[in-house]
């Protein structure tokens, strides 16, 4: 058999060096794995903190009841509740107008009723302030000239059919004007569309003190719906509602005042009850159709559920107690006493400083007694 293995040497064959070794490399070990009970830890805070935040909103309107105690559970919120809904976190003021609309009117409604709603944040407290619409105040009008005349002219002699802005401003101007009392925000509705979102609410539930009623009660002056309300605790749909807070007929115009004042505090009882969730759709469709507002759905909605949160400290005022007549006017208006004036304004708003520049603005003005 013929030797096969290779030549000590084949000059043709390339020569293997030997390997050289591998330097060896730095290679870092894996992290350790986080504990499983520190990523639980960082879970379960963050649930909590959910949990809290959730439960601060809910009971920032209606504190919820322990079962068996009279206590009420309510969680502060982690930040101002102004900053949720949009509002300044400082007093501010809304003029809210009620318009005695008829169907078939196009041009300016008469306002009925005028209310001053100021809510302070810092203080935590709310005050409603009815201003009689027959309260003789200087007006000033779009062309810079000046007139004498019920505040509530000053919503018709300004209203632009093209600005639905026009006339709640020039309202909100003459009560700056006269009363020292600078508006924020202004929200208008009339008759009809008020029994709507009340209507919308379920209705609204009064406690009555006087008995009182009208035979020939009309609320567009053509279909007549006789209207009694005797003493007692009353629940009262749009319509009914409506009617209690406008008869005039065996009571005087300042008690009509005081009503309007207890259906707005009903309303806003109602608003922020919990029960009225499955009723958004319908009072969300009735509050477009009723209201003219510059504010926003989420500020309105945060003017109702501050007002609901202060219920207990939310004092209501009227300057009727105020209002004296006028022995030199030619029809029935009234004058407003500035020392009364002030005691009713520090006592709503809680400010004797806003008393006082109301005083002050009404001499001013020279429509006092």
């Amino acid at each position: 058999m013929p030797d096969v293995r290779p030549a000590a040497s084949d000059p043709q064959r390339p020569r293997m060096e030997p390997a050289l070794p591998l330097p060896e490399l730095d290679v870092p070990e894996p992290a350790p794995e986080a504990p499983k009970r520190r990523r639980h830890w960082i879970r379960n805070a963050l649930i909590a903190a959910v949990a809290y935040v959730a439960l601060a909103l809910v009971t920032f309107v209606q504190p919820v009841p322990v079962p068996f105690t009279s206590v009420a559970l309510t969680a502060p919120l982690p930040f101002p509740a102004t900053w949720l809904f949009g509002l300044p976190d400082e007093p501010f003021t809304v003029l809210v107008v009620g318009l005695d609309r008829r169907p078939t009117q196009t041009g300016p409604s008469r306002t009925d009723t005028i209310l001053l709603v100021r809510i302070d944040p810092d203080k935590d407290r709310a005050g409603i302030l009815s201003v009689p619409r027959d309260s003789l105040m200087r007006i000033t009008l779009d062309d810079g000239s000046v007139i004498e005349d019920r505040v509530n002219t000053a919503f018709v002699y300004n209203w632009d059919p093209d600005d639905t802005s026009a006339g709640p401003r020039a309202l909100a101007r003459a009560i700056e004007e006269n009363l020292g009392i600078h508006v924020d925000h202004y929200l208008i509705f009339d008759v009809f569309g008020a029994a709507d979102v009340i209507d919308a609410f379920g209705g609204v539930t009064v406690e009555n003190d006087e008995a009182f009623g009208q035979d020939d009660y009309s609320a567009d002056d053509v279909n007549v719906v006789p209207q009694y309300f005797p003493v007692g605790k009353l629940h009262l749909d749009g319509y009914q509602a409506v009617a209690f807070g406008r008869i005039r007929e065996g009571t005087t115009d300042f008690r009509r005042i005081e009503r309007q004042q207890m259906v707005a505090r009903a309303l806003i009882e109602k608003a922020a009850s919990p029960a009225t969730l499955w009723r958004l759709p319908r009072i969300w469709s009735a509050y477009r159709g009723a209201v003219t507002t510059d504010l926003s759905l989420r500020q309105s909605a945060g003017v109702l559920a501050l007002l609901k949160r202060m219920d207990d400290r939310l004092v209501t005022r009227s300057l009727g107690d105020a209002a004296v007549s006028c022995s030199w006017c030619q029809a029935s208006i009234q004058l407003l006493d500035p020392d009364e004036t002030a005691r009713l304004i520090a006592e709503a708003f809680g400010d004797d400083e806003s008393g006082a520049r109301a005083a002050e603005h009404l001499r001013a003005a020279g429509v006092t007694p």
